[in-house]
Protein backbone atom coordinates (compact mmCIF):
# COMPACT_ATOMS: atom_id res chain seq x y z
CA UNK A 1 0.00 0.00 0.00
CA UNK A 2 1.05 3.59 -0.59
CA UNK A 3 1.97 5.51 2.56
CA UNK A 4 0.61 8.99 3.39
CA UNK A 5 2.90 11.93 2.63
CA UNK A 6 2.27 13.93 5.84
CA UNK A 7 3.59 13.51 9.36
CA UNK A 8 1.91 11.00 11.72
CA UNK A 9 -0.10 12.47 14.59
CA UNK A 10 1.35 9.73 16.83
CA UNK A 11 4.62 8.01 16.12
CA UNK A 12 6.38 4.97 17.67
CA UNK A 13 3.61 4.36 20.22
CA UNK A 14 3.94 0.98 22.00
CA UNK A 15 0.63 -0.78 22.75
CA UNK A 16 0.46 -3.99 24.77
CA UNK A 17 -3.18 -5.03 24.53
CA UNK A 18 -6.19 -4.73 22.24
CA UNK A 19 -8.08 -2.32 24.51
CA UNK A 20 -5.25 0.21 24.36
CA UNK A 21 -5.13 -0.15 20.57
CA UNK A 22 -8.90 0.37 20.27
CA UNK A 23 -8.70 3.45 22.48
CA UNK A 24 -5.97 5.05 20.34
CA UNK A 25 -7.88 4.39 17.11
CA UNK A 26 -11.15 5.65 18.63
CA UNK A 27 -9.48 8.88 19.82
CA UNK A 28 -7.97 9.48 16.38
CA UNK A 29 -11.31 8.91 14.62
CA UNK A 30 -13.10 11.33 16.95
CA UNK A 31 -11.29 14.22 15.20
CA UNK A 32 -10.84 12.78 11.70
CA UNK A 33 -12.76 11.12 8.88
CA UNK A 34 -10.29 8.26 8.61
CA UNK A 35 -6.95 6.91 9.85
CA UNK A 36 -3.98 5.08 8.35
CA UNK A 37 -2.10 2.73 10.69
CA UNK A 38 1.47 1.45 10.35
CA UNK A 39 1.92 -1.49 12.71
CA UNK A 40 5.12 -3.36 13.54
CA UNK A 41 4.79 -6.65 15.45
CA UNK A 42 6.35 -10.10 15.81
CA UNK A 43 5.59 -13.54 17.19
CA UNK A 44 7.43 -16.85 17.49
CA UNK A 45 7.24 -17.44 13.73
CA UNK A 46 8.39 -14.10 12.40
CA UNK A 47 8.16 -10.31 12.10
CA UNK A 48 5.31 -8.40 10.47
CA UNK A 49 4.66 -4.94 9.06
CA UNK A 50 0.96 -4.09 8.55
CA UNK A 51 -0.65 -1.09 6.84
CA UNK A 52 -4.35 -0.47 7.48
CA UNK A 53 -6.75 2.17 6.18
CA UNK A 54 -10.12 2.66 7.90
CA UNK A 55 -12.92 5.17 8.18
CA UNK A 56 -15.10 5.86 11.23
CA UNK A 57 -17.05 2.60 10.99
CA UNK A 58 -15.10 -0.06 9.06
CA UNK A 59 -11.85 -1.34 7.66
CA UNK A 60 -11.24 -0.18 4.07
CA UNK A 61 -7.88 -1.67 3.05
CA UNK A 62 -5.14 -3.77 4.64
CA UNK A 63 -1.82 -5.22 3.56
CA UNK A 64 0.56 -7.29 5.69
CA UNK A 65 4.23 -7.82 4.88
CA UNK A 66 5.96 -10.92 6.25
CA UNK A 67 9.43 -9.48 6.79
CA UNK A 68 11.34 -12.75 7.24
CA UNK A 69 9.72 -14.41 4.22
CA UNK A 70 9.88 -11.23 2.09
CA UNK A 71 6.28 -11.67 0.96
CA UNK A 72 2.96 -9.92 1.52
CA UNK A 73 -0.72 -10.76 1.87
CA UNK A 74 -3.87 -8.65 1.51
CA UNK A 75 -7.56 -9.00 2.25
CA UNK A 76 -8.95 -11.76 4.49
CA UNK A 77 -5.54 -13.35 5.18
CA UNK A 78 -4.14 -10.01 6.33
CA UNK A 79 -7.16 -9.47 8.61
CA UNK A 80 -6.69 -12.89 10.21
CA UNK A 81 -2.98 -12.20 10.71
CA UNK A 82 -3.86 -8.89 12.41
CA UNK A 83 -6.32 -10.64 14.76
CA UNK A 84 -3.68 -13.23 15.68
CA UNK A 85 -1.33 -10.44 16.79
CA UNK A 86 -3.81 -8.57 19.01
CA UNK A 87 -2.42 -10.07 22.22
CA UNK A 88 1.17 -9.12 21.37
CA UNK A 89 3.01 -5.80 21.80
CA UNK A 90 2.86 -3.56 18.75
CA UNK A 91 4.67 -0.40 17.64
CA UNK A 92 2.17 1.96 16.08
CA UNK A 93 2.18 5.07 13.83
CA UNK A 94 -1.16 6.84 13.29
CA UNK A 95 -1.99 9.21 10.42
CA UNK A 96 -5.25 11.18 10.43
CA UNK A 97 -7.24 11.99 7.26
CA UNK A 98 -9.92 14.53 6.54
CA UNK A 99 -12.65 13.54 4.08
CA UNK A 100 -10.70 14.59 0.95
CA UNK A 101 -7.41 13.01 2.07
CA UNK A 102 -9.23 9.78 2.87
CA UNK A 103 -10.66 9.55 -0.67
CA UNK A 104 -7.26 10.32 -2.17
CA UNK A 105 -5.67 7.57 -0.10
CA UNK A 106 -8.39 5.17 -1.25
CA UNK A 107 -7.59 6.03 -4.85
CA UNK A 108 -3.88 5.40 -4.21
CA UNK A 109 -4.62 1.97 -2.69
CA UNK A 110 -7.53 0.84 -4.85
CA UNK A 111 -6.12 -2.69 -5.35
CA UNK A 112 -5.87 -3.35 -1.61
CA UNK A 113 -9.32 -1.77 -1.15
CA UNK A 114 -10.86 -4.15 -3.70
CA UNK A 115 -9.33 -7.21 -2.03
CA UNK A 116 -10.20 -6.26 1.57
CA UNK A 117 -13.48 -7.31 3.26
CA UNK A 118 -15.18 -4.27 4.80
CA UNK A 119 -15.06 -5.50 8.42
CA UNK A 120 -16.79 -3.27 11.03
CA UNK A 121 -14.31 -1.89 13.55
CA UNK A 122 -16.04 -3.63 16.46
CA UNK A 123 -15.43 -6.99 14.75
CA UNK A 124 -11.96 -6.05 13.54
CA UNK A 125 -10.59 -5.80 17.06
CA UNK A 126 -12.08 -9.15 18.09
CA UNK A 127 -9.44 -11.88 18.34
CA UNK A 128 -11.62 -14.35 16.41
CA UNK A 129 -14.60 -14.01 14.13
CA UNK A 130 -17.66 -12.76 16.04
CA UNK A 131 -19.83 -15.71 14.93
CA UNK A 132 -17.50 -18.18 16.64
CA UNK A 133 -17.65 -16.45 20.00
CA UNK A 134 -21.17 -15.02 20.09
CA UNK A 135 -22.80 -17.42 22.64
CA UNK A 136 -19.90 -17.04 25.04
CA UNK A 137 -19.96 -13.25 24.66
CA UNK A 138 -23.66 -13.13 25.38
CA UNK A 139 -23.17 -15.16 28.55
CA UNK A 140 -20.30 -12.98 29.64
CA UNK A 141 -22.27 -9.79 28.94
CA UNK A 142 -24.69 -10.40 31.84
CA UNK A 143 -23.33 -8.31 34.74
CA UNK A 144 -22.77 -9.86 38.16
CA UNK A 145 -23.69 -6.66 40.01
CA UNK A 146 -26.37 -3.99 39.78
CA UNK A 147 -25.69 -1.87 36.65
CA UNK A 148 -26.38 1.81 36.19
CA UNK A 149 -29.99 2.91 36.53
CA UNK A 150 -31.79 3.19 33.21
CA UNK A 151 -32.54 6.71 32.11
CA UNK A 152 -35.53 5.89 29.88
CA UNK A 153 -38.65 3.71 30.25
CA UNK A 154 -38.13 0.05 29.32
CA UNK A 155 -40.12 -1.32 26.39
CA UNK A 156 -41.44 -4.88 26.35
CA UNK A 157 -39.07 -7.13 24.38
CA UNK A 158 -39.58 -10.61 23.01
CA UNK A 159 -37.71 -13.55 24.56
CA UNK A 160 -35.17 -15.53 22.47
CA UNK A 161 -35.88 -19.17 21.59
CA UNK A 162 -33.92 -20.36 24.60
CA UNK A 163 -35.57 -18.77 27.70
CA UNK A 164 -33.85 -18.50 31.06
CA UNK A 165 -35.71 -18.22 34.32
CA UNK A 166 -34.80 -15.09 36.25
CA UNK A 167 -35.99 -13.37 39.35
CA UNK A 168 -37.79 -9.99 39.08
CA UNK A 169 -34.67 -8.22 40.34
CA UNK A 170 -32.46 -9.91 37.71
CA UNK A 171 -35.03 -9.03 35.02
CA UNK A 172 -34.63 -5.34 35.89
CA UNK A 173 -30.88 -5.71 35.45
CA UNK A 174 -31.03 -7.43 32.05
CA UNK A 175 -33.65 -5.28 30.31
CA UNK A 176 -31.64 -2.04 29.88
CA UNK A 177 -28.87 -3.94 28.07
CA UNK A 178 -31.24 -5.89 25.88
CA UNK A 179 -33.15 -2.73 25.01
CA UNK A 180 -29.98 -1.01 23.70
CA UNK A 181 -29.58 -3.69 21.00
CA UNK A 182 -33.20 -3.64 19.80
CA UNK A 183 -34.08 -1.15 17.11
CA UNK A 184 -37.25 0.90 17.63
CA UNK A 185 -40.38 -0.47 16.05
CA UNK A 186 -41.22 0.87 12.58
CA UNK A 187 -44.31 2.69 13.80
CA UNK A 188 -42.24 4.73 16.24
CA UNK A 189 -41.76 8.27 14.84
CA UNK A 190 -39.83 11.26 16.09
CA UNK A 191 -40.03 13.46 17.97
CA UNK A 192 -39.60 11.22 21.01
CA UNK A 193 -39.70 12.63 24.50
CA UNK A 194 -38.08 10.58 27.21
CA UNK A 195 -38.58 11.33 30.86
CA UNK A 196 -36.39 9.49 33.29
CA UNK A 197 -37.31 9.39 37.00
CA UNK A 198 -35.10 7.24 39.19
CA UNK A 199 -36.52 3.77 39.97
CA UNK A 200 -37.27 3.11 43.60
CA UNK A 201 -34.71 1.14 45.49
CA UNK A 202 -31.85 1.50 42.98
CA UNK A 203 -29.22 3.94 44.26
CA UNK A 204 -25.80 3.32 42.67
CA UNK A 205 -23.57 6.26 43.60
CA UNK A 206 -22.34 6.69 40.02
CA UNK A 207 -25.88 7.37 38.77
CA UNK A 208 -28.05 8.83 41.50
CA UNK A 209 -28.06 12.61 41.91
CA UNK A 210 -29.55 14.63 44.76
CA UNK A 211 -32.13 16.13 42.43
CA UNK A 212 -32.94 12.82 40.74
CA UNK A 213 -32.36 11.69 37.18
CA UNK A 214 -32.56 14.49 34.57
CA UNK A 215 -35.22 14.67 31.91
CA UNK A 216 -33.94 13.52 28.51
CA UNK A 217 -35.75 14.73 25.40
CA UNK A 218 -35.06 13.49 21.86
CA UNK A 219 -36.44 15.36 18.85
CA UNK A 220 -35.57 13.89 15.46
CA UNK A 221 -36.54 14.94 11.94
CA UNK A 222 -36.05 13.15 8.66
CA UNK A 223 -35.63 9.65 10.11
CA UNK A 224 -35.15 7.67 13.31
CA UNK A 225 -32.22 6.46 15.40
CA UNK A 226 -32.34 3.80 18.18
CA UNK A 227 -33.00 5.45 21.53
CA UNK A 228 -30.31 3.32 23.19
CA UNK A 229 -27.59 5.33 21.44
CA UNK A 230 -28.90 8.61 22.83
CA UNK A 231 -29.32 7.02 26.27
CA UNK A 232 -25.63 6.02 26.31
CA UNK A 233 -24.69 9.48 25.06
CA UNK A 234 -26.69 11.06 27.91
CA UNK A 235 -25.14 8.70 30.47
CA UNK A 236 -21.64 9.69 29.34
CA UNK A 237 -22.54 13.37 29.69
CA UNK A 238 -23.94 12.75 33.18
CA UNK A 239 -20.78 10.87 34.24
CA UNK A 240 -18.74 13.86 33.15
CA UNK A 241 -21.00 16.29 35.02
CA UNK A 242 -20.65 14.28 38.24
CA UNK A 243 -16.90 14.86 38.16
CA UNK A 244 -17.55 18.63 38.36
CA UNK A 245 -18.05 19.94 41.87
CA UNK A 246 -21.36 21.68 42.52
CA UNK A 247 -22.91 20.98 39.08
CA UNK A 248 -26.26 19.23 38.69
CA UNK A 249 -27.70 18.58 35.20
CA UNK A 250 -31.50 18.67 35.24
CA UNK A 251 -32.40 18.36 31.54
CA UNK A 252 -30.78 17.18 28.30
CA UNK A 253 -32.30 17.92 24.89
CA UNK A 254 -31.10 16.27 21.66
CA UNK A 255 -32.46 17.84 18.46
CA UNK A 256 -31.38 16.02 15.31
CA UNK A 257 -31.91 16.15 11.56
CA UNK A 258 -31.24 12.65 10.15
CA UNK A 259 -29.73 12.43 6.67
CA UNK A 260 -27.99 9.73 4.62
CA UNK A 261 -25.60 8.16 7.12
CA UNK A 262 -25.35 11.33 9.25
CA UNK A 263 -27.33 13.14 11.91
CA UNK A 264 -26.91 16.87 12.48
CA UNK A 265 -27.27 17.51 16.21
CA UNK A 266 -28.13 20.47 18.42
CA UNK A 267 -27.45 19.60 22.07
CA UNK A 268 -28.76 21.62 25.01
CA UNK A 269 -27.83 20.99 28.65
CA UNK A 270 -29.72 22.63 31.50
CA UNK A 271 -28.62 22.55 35.11
CA UNK A 272 -27.90 24.36 38.36
CA UNK A 273 -24.67 25.04 40.23
CA UNK A 274 -23.75 26.18 43.72
CA UNK A 275 -20.11 26.79 42.75
CA UNK A 276 -18.39 30.22 42.65
CA UNK A 277 -18.51 32.13 39.34
CA UNK A 278 -14.99 31.08 38.30
CA UNK A 279 -15.70 27.37 38.85
CA UNK A 280 -19.04 27.75 37.09
CA UNK A 281 -17.25 29.08 34.00
CA UNK A 282 -14.89 26.08 34.10
CA UNK A 283 -17.90 23.75 34.40
CA UNK A 284 -19.50 25.34 31.33
CA UNK A 285 -16.37 24.83 29.24
CA UNK A 286 -15.93 21.23 30.39
CA UNK A 287 -19.51 20.33 29.49
CA UNK A 288 -19.17 21.97 26.06
CA UNK A 289 -16.09 19.86 25.47
CA UNK A 290 -17.90 16.74 26.73
CA UNK A 291 -20.71 17.17 24.17
CA UNK A 292 -18.18 16.88 21.33
CA UNK A 293 -16.00 14.31 23.10
CA UNK A 294 -18.78 11.74 23.65
CA UNK A 295 -20.74 12.30 20.40
CA UNK A 296 -18.94 9.37 18.63
CA UNK A 297 -20.91 6.93 20.84
CA UNK A 298 -23.79 7.39 18.36
CA UNK A 299 -21.51 6.31 15.50
CA UNK A 300 -20.33 3.24 17.42
CA UNK A 301 -23.86 2.20 18.38
CA UNK A 302 -25.70 2.92 15.12
CA UNK A 303 -23.16 3.46 12.33
CA UNK A 304 -24.61 6.94 11.79
CA UNK A 305 -22.08 9.77 11.97
CA UNK A 306 -23.06 12.58 14.37
CA UNK A 307 -22.18 16.16 13.42
CA UNK A 308 -22.65 18.60 16.31
CA UNK A 309 -23.86 21.87 14.82
CA UNK A 310 -24.74 23.77 17.99
CA UNK A 311 -24.14 23.41 21.74
CA UNK A 312 -26.00 25.28 24.47
CA UNK A 313 -25.20 25.07 28.16
CA UNK A 314 -27.73 26.77 30.43
CA UNK A 315 -26.70 26.93 34.09
CA UNK A 316 -28.85 28.84 36.59
CA UNK A 317 -30.79 30.31 33.67
CA UNK A 318 -27.70 31.82 31.98
CA UNK A 319 -26.96 30.48 28.49
CA UNK A 320 -23.47 30.18 27.02
CA UNK A 321 -22.21 28.79 23.71
CA UNK A 322 -18.73 27.70 22.61
CA UNK A 323 -16.56 30.67 21.79
CA UNK A 324 -15.42 29.09 18.54
CA UNK A 325 -19.05 28.92 17.37
CA UNK A 326 -19.79 32.50 18.42
CA UNK A 327 -16.62 33.85 16.79
CA UNK A 328 -16.53 31.45 13.84
CA UNK A 329 -17.36 34.11 11.26
CA UNK A 330 -16.15 37.17 13.16
CA UNK A 331 -14.41 39.45 10.67
CA UNK A 332 -12.24 42.47 11.25
CA UNK A 333 -11.99 45.56 9.06
CA UNK A 334 -9.18 48.02 9.74
CA UNK A 335 -6.35 49.94 8.14
CA UNK A 336 -2.99 48.23 7.70
CA UNK A 337 0.24 50.18 8.11
CA UNK A 338 0.91 53.75 9.22
CA UNK A 339 0.23 55.33 5.83
CA UNK A 340 -3.43 54.34 5.82
CA UNK A 341 -3.33 53.27 2.18
CA UNK A 342 -4.51 49.68 2.82
CA UNK A 343 -7.89 48.69 4.26
CA UNK A 344 -8.18 44.97 5.04
CA UNK A 345 -11.21 42.80 5.85
CA UNK A 346 -10.45 39.25 7.05
CA UNK A 347 -11.26 36.72 9.77
CA UNK A 348 -9.73 37.77 13.08
CA UNK A 349 -7.75 34.57 13.56
CA UNK A 350 -6.11 35.01 10.12
CA UNK A 351 -5.68 38.79 10.34
CA UNK A 352 -1.91 38.71 10.98
CA UNK A 353 -1.22 36.58 7.90
CA UNK A 354 -3.29 38.69 5.49
CA UNK A 355 -2.00 41.94 6.99
CA UNK A 356 1.55 40.93 6.00
CA UNK A 357 0.21 39.70 2.66
CA UNK A 358 -1.39 43.11 1.94
CA UNK A 359 1.79 45.03 2.79
CA UNK A 360 3.87 42.78 0.57
CA UNK A 361 1.67 43.11 -2.52
CA UNK A 362 1.47 46.90 -2.05
CA UNK A 363 5.27 47.12 -1.96
CA UNK A 364 5.63 45.05 -5.14
CA UNK A 365 2.88 46.96 -6.98
CA UNK A 366 4.64 50.26 -6.25
CA UNK A 367 8.04 48.77 -7.21
CA UNK A 368 6.45 47.98 -10.58
CA UNK A 369 5.91 51.70 -11.20
CA UNK A 370 2.28 51.91 -10.09
CA UNK A 371 1.61 54.54 -7.41
CA UNK A 372 -1.26 53.34 -5.20
CA UNK A 373 -3.49 55.96 -3.60
CA UNK A 374 -5.90 53.55 -1.90
CA UNK A 375 -6.19 49.76 -1.76
CA UNK A 376 -8.97 47.59 -0.29
CA UNK A 377 -8.30 43.87 0.32
CA UNK A 378 -11.26 41.59 1.16
CA UNK A 379 -10.62 37.96 2.19
CA UNK A 380 -13.70 35.71 1.95
CA UNK A 381 -14.09 32.18 3.37
CA UNK A 382 -12.68 29.98 6.12
CA UNK A 383 -11.96 26.47 4.78
CA UNK A 384 -10.96 28.05 1.45
CA UNK A 385 -10.02 31.67 0.82
CA UNK A 386 -11.05 34.01 -1.99
CA UNK A 387 -9.02 37.21 -2.37
CA UNK A 388 -10.60 40.40 -3.74
CA UNK A 389 -8.42 43.46 -4.34
CA UNK A 390 -9.63 46.94 -5.33
CA UNK A 391 -7.22 49.83 -5.79
CA UNK A 392 -7.10 53.42 -7.00
CA UNK A 393 -3.73 54.16 -8.55
CA UNK A 394 -1.70 56.43 -10.82
CA UNK A 395 0.41 55.06 -13.68
CA UNK A 396 1.65 55.96 -17.11
CA UNK A 397 0.55 52.49 -18.32
CA UNK A 398 -2.93 51.76 -19.64
CA UNK A 399 -5.58 50.03 -17.51
CA UNK A 400 -5.14 46.57 -19.06
CA UNK A 401 -1.41 46.60 -18.37
CA UNK A 402 -1.97 47.71 -14.76
CA UNK A 403 -4.63 45.05 -14.14
CA UNK A 404 -2.35 42.35 -15.60
CA UNK A 405 0.60 43.41 -13.45
CA UNK A 406 -1.48 43.62 -10.26
CA UNK A 407 -3.19 40.25 -10.92
CA UNK A 408 0.19 38.57 -11.45
CA UNK A 409 1.60 39.92 -8.16
CA UNK A 410 -1.52 39.04 -6.13
CA UNK A 411 -1.80 35.53 -7.64
CA UNK A 412 1.84 34.71 -6.87
CA UNK A 413 1.53 35.74 -3.23
CA UNK A 414 -1.87 34.03 -2.94
CA UNK A 415 -0.18 30.72 -3.80
CA UNK A 416 2.50 31.37 -1.18
CA UNK A 417 0.08 32.18 1.63
CA UNK A 418 -2.05 29.18 0.63
CA UNK A 419 0.99 26.95 1.22
CA UNK A 420 1.70 28.61 4.58
CA UNK A 421 -1.90 28.22 5.81
CA UNK A 422 -2.38 24.85 4.08
CA UNK A 423 -5.65 26.09 2.57
CA UNK A 424 -6.84 26.42 -1.03
CA UNK A 425 -6.49 30.13 -1.89
CA UNK A 426 -7.61 31.82 -5.10
CA UNK A 427 -7.81 35.35 -6.53
CA UNK A 428 -11.47 36.07 -7.18
CA UNK A 429 -11.59 39.68 -8.37
CA UNK A 430 -9.13 42.51 -9.17
CA UNK A 431 -10.63 45.99 -9.62
CA UNK A 432 -8.47 48.93 -10.78
CA UNK A 433 -9.44 52.61 -10.92
CA UNK A 434 -6.67 54.23 -12.95
CA UNK A 435 -5.66 57.87 -13.02
CA UNK A 436 -3.17 58.48 -15.80
CA UNK A 437 0.10 60.10 -14.78
CA UNK A 438 1.18 63.33 -16.46
CA UNK A 439 4.07 61.55 -18.11
CA UNK A 440 5.35 63.93 -20.84
CA UNK A 441 5.73 67.04 -18.62
CA UNK A 442 7.32 65.05 -15.81
CA UNK A 443 9.70 63.28 -18.21
CA UNK A 444 10.83 66.49 -19.95
CA UNK A 445 11.45 68.18 -16.59
CA UNK A 446 13.53 65.24 -15.37
CA UNK A 447 15.51 65.17 -18.61
CA UNK A 448 16.27 68.89 -18.29
CA UNK A 449 17.53 68.47 -14.70
CA UNK A 450 19.70 65.48 -15.59
CA UNK A 451 21.17 67.33 -18.55
CA UNK A 452 22.12 70.33 -16.38
CA UNK A 453 23.63 67.96 -13.79
CA UNK A 454 25.83 66.31 -16.40
CA UNK A 455 26.99 69.70 -17.73
CA UNK A 456 27.89 70.89 -14.21
CA UNK A 457 29.86 67.71 -13.51
CA UNK A 458 31.88 68.14 -16.69
CA UNK A 459 32.56 71.81 -15.88
CA UNK A 460 33.70 70.97 -12.31
CA UNK A 461 35.95 68.18 -13.61
CA UNK A 462 37.54 70.53 -16.15
CA UNK A 463 38.17 73.26 -13.55
CA UNK A 464 39.79 70.74 -11.20
CA UNK A 465 42.16 69.56 -13.92
CA UNK A 466 43.08 73.13 -14.86
CA UNK A 467 43.87 73.89 -11.21
CA UNK A 468 45.92 70.68 -10.91
CA UNK A 469 43.94 69.48 -7.88
CA UNK A 470 43.99 65.76 -8.66
CA UNK A 471 44.02 64.81 -4.94
CA UNK A 472 40.32 65.64 -4.68
CA UNK A 473 39.50 62.73 -7.00
CA UNK A 474 39.72 60.06 -4.22
CA UNK A 475 37.39 62.14 -2.05
CA UNK A 476 34.94 62.40 -4.93
CA UNK A 477 35.13 58.67 -5.51
CA UNK A 478 34.61 57.96 -1.79
CA UNK A 479 31.59 60.28 -1.76
CA UNK A 480 30.21 58.46 -4.78
CA UNK A 481 30.61 55.07 -3.06
CA UNK A 482 28.97 56.42 0.09
CA UNK A 483 26.02 57.68 -1.93
CA UNK A 484 25.65 54.34 -3.68
CA UNK A 485 25.77 52.52 -0.33
CA UNK A 486 23.06 54.77 1.13
CA UNK A 487 20.88 54.11 -1.91
CA UNK A 488 21.43 50.37 -1.70
CA UNK A 489 20.79 50.34 2.07
CA UNK A 490 17.47 52.09 1.52
CA UNK A 491 16.50 49.22 -0.73
CA UNK A 492 17.93 46.50 1.54
CA UNK A 493 16.23 47.67 4.74
CA UNK A 494 12.66 46.76 3.64
CA UNK A 495 13.93 43.47 2.16
CA UNK A 496 15.43 42.49 5.54
CA UNK A 497 12.20 43.42 7.34
CA UNK A 498 10.24 41.25 4.91
CA UNK A 499 12.68 38.36 5.34
CA UNK A 500 12.55 38.51 9.14
CA UNK A 501 8.74 38.67 9.18
CA UNK A 502 8.43 35.75 6.77
CA UNK A 503 10.90 33.53 8.65
CA UNK A 504 9.17 34.33 11.95
CA UNK A 505 5.71 33.39 10.65
CA UNK A 506 6.79 30.22 8.78
CA UNK A 507 8.85 28.79 11.67
CA UNK A 508 5.62 28.64 13.68
CA UNK A 509 4.42 25.98 11.22
CA UNK A 510 7.23 23.48 11.90
CA UNK A 511 5.41 20.27 12.93
CA UNK A 512 5.92 18.53 16.29
CA UNK A 513 7.68 21.58 17.77
CA UNK A 514 6.80 24.85 19.51
CA UNK A 515 8.61 27.91 18.13
CA UNK A 516 10.01 30.06 20.98
CA UNK A 517 12.18 32.91 19.65
CA UNK A 518 14.16 34.26 16.67
CA UNK A 519 17.37 36.33 16.55
CA UNK A 520 17.96 38.04 13.20
CA UNK A 521 20.99 40.24 12.40
CA UNK A 522 22.23 41.51 9.04
CA UNK A 523 25.05 43.60 7.60
CA UNK A 524 25.80 45.06 4.18
CA UNK A 525 29.41 44.86 2.95
CA UNK A 526 29.13 46.68 -0.37
CA UNK A 527 28.47 43.68 -2.60
CA UNK A 528 26.03 41.50 -0.66
CA UNK A 529 23.94 41.35 2.49
CA UNK A 530 25.04 38.84 5.12
CA UNK A 531 22.55 37.50 7.66
CA UNK A 532 22.97 35.68 10.99
CA UNK A 533 19.90 33.74 12.10
CA UNK A 534 19.31 31.88 15.36
CA UNK A 535 16.00 30.21 16.32
CA UNK A 536 14.83 28.16 19.29
CA UNK A 537 12.23 25.36 19.46
CA UNK A 538 10.78 23.14 22.16
CA UNK A 539 10.20 19.59 20.94
CA UNK A 540 6.70 18.24 21.59
CA UNK A 541 6.83 14.74 23.08
CA UNK A 542 4.19 12.11 23.75
CA UNK A 543 4.18 9.90 26.84
CA UNK A 544 4.90 6.28 26.09
CA UNK A 545 5.49 2.97 27.80
CA UNK A 546 7.28 2.90 31.20
CA UNK A 547 7.72 6.67 31.27
CA UNK A 548 9.54 6.83 27.94
CA UNK A 549 8.74 9.56 25.43
CA UNK A 550 8.41 9.57 21.69
CA UNK A 551 8.24 12.38 19.18
CA UNK A 552 9.97 13.86 16.14
CA UNK A 553 13.79 13.65 16.34
CA UNK A 554 15.56 16.96 17.00
CA UNK A 555 17.57 16.61 13.77
CA UNK A 556 14.38 16.47 11.73
CA UNK A 557 13.12 19.68 13.36
CA UNK A 558 16.46 21.39 12.62
CA UNK A 559 16.41 20.26 8.99
CA UNK A 560 12.84 21.48 8.52
CA UNK A 561 13.64 24.88 10.06
CA UNK A 562 16.82 25.33 7.98
CA UNK A 563 14.91 24.42 4.79
CA UNK A 564 12.26 27.06 5.58
CA UNK A 565 14.91 29.73 6.27
CA UNK A 566 16.89 29.02 3.09
CA UNK A 567 13.74 29.02 0.96
CA UNK A 568 12.70 32.39 2.44
CA UNK A 569 16.17 33.83 1.73
CA UNK A 570 16.02 32.70 -1.90
CA UNK A 571 12.52 34.11 -2.43
CA UNK A 572 13.27 37.52 -0.88
CA UNK A 573 16.61 37.74 -2.71
CA UNK A 574 14.82 37.13 -6.01
CA UNK A 575 11.89 39.44 -5.27
CA UNK A 576 14.05 42.42 -4.22
CA UNK A 577 16.93 41.83 -6.65
CA UNK A 578 19.65 41.75 -4.00
CA UNK A 579 22.23 39.16 -2.97
CA UNK A 580 21.62 37.66 0.51
CA UNK A 581 24.26 35.34 1.97
CA UNK A 582 23.47 33.29 5.12
CA UNK A 583 26.57 33.78 7.29
CA UNK A 584 25.23 31.60 10.15
CA UNK A 585 22.05 29.58 10.71
CA UNK A 586 21.75 28.01 14.17
CA UNK A 587 18.69 26.03 15.31
CA UNK A 588 18.34 25.14 19.00
CA UNK A 589 15.95 22.30 19.92
CA UNK A 590 15.17 21.67 23.59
Amino acid sequence: MQLPTGQPVKENIVVTDVQELKSLVRDALSDASGVFLKIFAKDATGKYYLMMLMDRSKLLAVEAMLVDQKSSVVGEKAVELFRSLLDRPMILDIYEFDEISLKLSLADNIDAYSATPKVPLQELFAKTKPEAQKPEAERAAQPPTVPEVKTEPVREIEQEEKKVEVTPEQEREIKPQAEAEIKPKPEMKPPVEVSSPSPAGAKPESVMKPRGQPEVEIILKGGSIPEGAFRKYAEDLLKESRRIKGLDITRIVFEGNVGEGVVYLNVALQGVSNAPPMQKEIAEKRMMHAVSKYAPVILRETGIKPIVKDIRVIIDGEEVRPQEIVDRDKRKTAQVGKEGIITLTALEDYWTYFSAFSKTILKEIEDAGIRVKKMYVDIVGRQEFEINVSLACVSSRDKVQVETAVASIVARHAREIGKILNKYTTVHRITVELEEAKGPATSSKAEEILKKKAELEKEVEMLLKQAGIDELAPLTEEKKKETEQVMIRNRIQPAMETLKSRIHSELKLVPRATFKWLKFNWDFDGNSTRVDIEASFVKEEIGGLFGAFSGTPADRIRDEAITIIKRAIEDVSRDYGIQIVPEKIEIIVR
